[in-house]
């Protein structure tokens, strides 16, 4: 179901970008610092859509990826408790009766 509102919220953003682009043709004066451009207003909305778009995507393939390792390290943790605890059942350790009457009987009132 989540995934279903992504799908639809991103449609929804996409449209009302393009809206906004096909509204805005007119050509502007784009600064480079070392060079300068004229080019319609269409082009810089959608282009810095596509770069964020583009950042994005690589911040989550990064995330993924740390998601990923530690998910290994988990896993390999679970094995070895899962191991220690086999070879300590199967030794069968039991608690001595000494240990169970240490402790002190309560007071009866």
């Amino acid at each position: 179901m989540k995934v279903q509102w992504q799908v639809i919220v991103g449609i929804v953003l996409a449209i009302v970008i393009a809206i906004f682009a096909i509204i805005n043709v007119d050509s502007v004066e784009v600064n480079f610092l070392f060079a300068k451009a004229s080019w319609p207003l269409i082009l810089i909305i959608l282009g810095s859509v596509l770069i964020g778009c583009l950042i994005f995507f690589c911040l989550n393939i990064v995330r993924v990826n740390s998601m990923k390792k530690q998910i290994k390290t988990l896993e390999a943790a679970k094995k070895d408790l899962e191991r220690n605890l086999a070879a300590e059942k199967s030794r069968k350790v039991k608690v001595s009766e000494v240990e169970v009457a240490d402790e002190a009987p309560k007071p009866t009132v």
